[in-house]
């Protein structure tokens, strides 16, 4: 029989291995590997692909979920092979004759044992990605209990794991990636990379902080990125909640009552992760906490002027590799509302070494003098210089100030006089005379000149910078 001839015989008549359906197979083959993470539907799939082949009248696939209990049964006219799994078997191949009189022959059991085989090793990386699905599913359900926000970005800048608090923040769309680079600052990148950044967003209303970490990657590439957000609304509230309730309660009662705003350009390393150090250094009573994500507001109930920059310059040493800039208000002298003291704040902002310098008040009939101060004390002091008595009243109601020097025998008033009002005004000044006679003896026992120092004229100009310098802390 010639070659031609034998091709045009049926298939069944002819003799070695059997004809397969290839392209039927092959694409129920690829339809099942389509749902390989799908342990279920990858089953099916494969059992799809081998009721299209034609070695036998039936194959079956048959997976077992659990170890069997018992020995599977073995029908007679069937061949059965195990199906080994890395771990543990993944159940039995079955096949059954052409018909009932079948005999199998030895290419029988080579192409089911082969089959088996085959079927095992994808059946084991089915079993991998199964649990992998599983992992991630328990990974989401993890994330999502925490209350900050997660996302981890693989090399590709896709999101390879995360919870839905964090999508939400970042707007909910697809391109979560490219919502994070918008909320990012421009000056964070080095070489087109964010190894280590802080950000902000606002969302409905909430002022959300965030941290980006990121691993080297290889060469032209960016590592894995993860973000971790926090909402500080519920901190944000409790300060603005602590400077009404604090205003009116101070303000019903008589009291005094401070309030600062301290502000850092610098997200990274700025003000609301030295938020806890802040805390620690200040007393319990003062309520610290973010106004946004570069600047952090501070409420000292039952303290002024005086109180709040005696704390505010004790933090120096913690703020001194910062570029902080710091602004002060007090109840009464900027207003009677918590929105009043908050601007005031706002408007007062001021390089933190600038704004905590004392501020001295100086008085005297003689300018000439005024200005020889100005001279000796101006390098370490704001000075405001004043030559009459009504100024320096308004001044006194309507400027804080560290210090008042004035001379006792005043033309117009007593210096004595003026140093009560200031104290009455501002409790906490530090009061300065300078006189030129000795004091008499009704004056020398003021309670004014307490706790005062009195230069004598003509005064040693180096004694008295040094002393007022050690009098107020400079």
């Amino acid at each position: 029989m010639s070659q031609g001839e034998a091709s045009m015989l049926p298939a069944q008549q002819l003799s070695g291995p059997r004809v397969l359906k290839g392209p039927a197979a092959l694409h129920a083959l690829a339809s099942a590997f389509a749902h390989l993470s799908d342990f279920g539907r990858f089953v099916g799939g494969l059992q799809a692909a081998l009721d299209q082949a034609e070695w036998f009248s039936r194959v079956t696939l048959q997976v077992e979920t659990q170890p069997a209990a018992a020995e599977p049964p073995f029908a007679s006219g069937e061949l059965t092979m195990p199906l080994p799994g890395a771990r543990a078997p993944h159940g039995v191949l079955r096949a059954a004759g052409r018909d009932e009189l079948r005999i199998f022959g030895p290419e029988d059991l080579h192409l089911l044992a082969g089959l088996a085989d085959f079927l095992a090793v994808v059946l084991d990386r089915a079993r991998e990605w199964q649990e992998v699905a599983r992992h991630r599913q328990l990974l989401g359900f993890l994330l999502n209990q925490a209350p900050v926000g997660i996302l981890a970005f693989d090399e590709q800048h896709r999101v390879a794991a995360g919870n839905d608090l964090a999508r939400h923040w970042l707007g909910g769309g697809g391109d979560l990636w490219g919502a994070l680079q918008a909320a990012l600052p421009e000056d964070v990148r080095v070489n087109g990379q964010v190894p280590r950044a802080c950000f902000h967003l606002r969302m409905e209303g909430r002022l959300i902080f965030g941290e980006l970490r990121t691993t080297a990657g290889s060469e032209g590439a960016g590592g894995v990125c993860v973000v971790v957000m926090t909402d500080l609304t519920p901190e944000q509230a409790r300060l603005l909640d602590a400077l009404r309730r604090e205003t009116y309660r101070c303000q019903w009662r008589r009291l005094r009552l401070g309030f600062a705003l301290l502000e850092s350009p610098r997200i990274l390393g700025g003000l609301l992760q030295q938020l806890p150090e802040l805390r620690a250094r200040l007393p319990a009573t003062v309520t610290a906490g973010p106004y946004d994500a570069n600047r952090v507001g501070l409420v000292f109930p039952e303290g002024g002027h005086s109180t709040v920059m005696a704390h505010l310059r004790r933090l120096k040493p913690l703020l001194a590799d910062a570029p902080v800039r710091a602004g002060v208000a007090e109840l009464g002298r900027e207003g009677g509302e918590p929105e009043a003291l908050l601007q005031a704040a706002l408007a007062g902002l001021r390089p933190f070494g600038e704004a905590m310098r004392p501020a001295l008040l100086l008085h005297d009939d003689n300018p000439a003098v005024n200005d020889m101060l100005a001279y000796v004390l101006g390098r370490d002091f704001d000075l405001v210089k004043s030559t009459s008595v009504e100024h320096t009243r308004q001044l006194l109601r309507t400027r804080s100030f560290d210090a008042l020097i004035t001379e006792v025998e005043l033309r117009g008033a007593s210096g004595l006089e003026l140093a009560r009002l200031a104290q009455e005004l501002q409790p906490g000044i530090q009061p300065f005379f300078t006189t030129i006679s000795e004091l008499p003896a009704g004056e020398a026992g003021a309670p004014e000149l307490a706790d005062a120092v009195v230069f004598q004229k003509p005064f040693d100009v180096r004694s008295l910078a040094l002393t007022v310098r050690e009098k107020l802390g400079v």
